[in-house]
């Protein structure tokens, strides 16, 4: 079957990335997300630029009441493990929020369009699955990069939240 019509091009149908019918508002589950920058080129490397998106990270989630457990800023992407609240919706209604508000931001520095790619990616954490363990390697992540040698000289990641245990 063609993929045209009337010489429009039909495109594939998306996978879907999120559980059907799950409550992404649930305080109760343990979220880690990885959100990748939209651009080809590594918009994070620029210090300054990186050092606003994890302000406005941090500054968002002592707004909205979401729990921020640990992130890691990477030069083309960022990772994160969070917890919505009552007061701060599903994961989507904060990840959409952040993504537009550090957007903005980004056009500061001569980014043109959209700072993120569409969507997330995330895993549910489950009680079984080790919480510190998972957090571990968001913050090692620049380490097995190469991008530095020990988590002290990772300038843009780190544990704010009691982890729940």
């Amino acid at each position: 079957m063609n993929n045209v019509v009337a010489d429009v091009p039909v495109r594939p149908k998306r996978k879907r990335l999120r559980i059907k019918d799950f409550d992404y508002s649930d305080p109760n589950y343990v979220y880690f997300i990885t959100v990748c920058a939209r651009h080809l080129a590594n918009p994070f490397n620029n210090h300054e630029l990186a050092g606003e998106i994890i302000d406005a990270l941090i500054s968002y989630r002592d707004q909205l009441g979401f729990s921020l457990y640990c992130y890691c800023l990477m030069p083309d992407h960022l990772h994160l493990a969070i917890s919505p609240s009552l007061q701060s919706g599903s994961i989507s209604k904060i990840l959409q929020g952040f993504k537009s508000y550090t957007t903005r931001i980004a056009w500061k520095y001569n980014i043109k369009g959209k700072l993120w790619q569409r969507s997330f990616h995330d895993h549910i954490g489950r009680k079984r699955e080790n919480i510190f363990k998972i957090c571990q390697y968001i913050l090692t992540n620049p380490i097995r990069k190469g991008l530095a040698e020990r988590i002290e000289d990772c300038k843009y990641s780190g544990l704010l939240d009691p982890l729940p245990m």
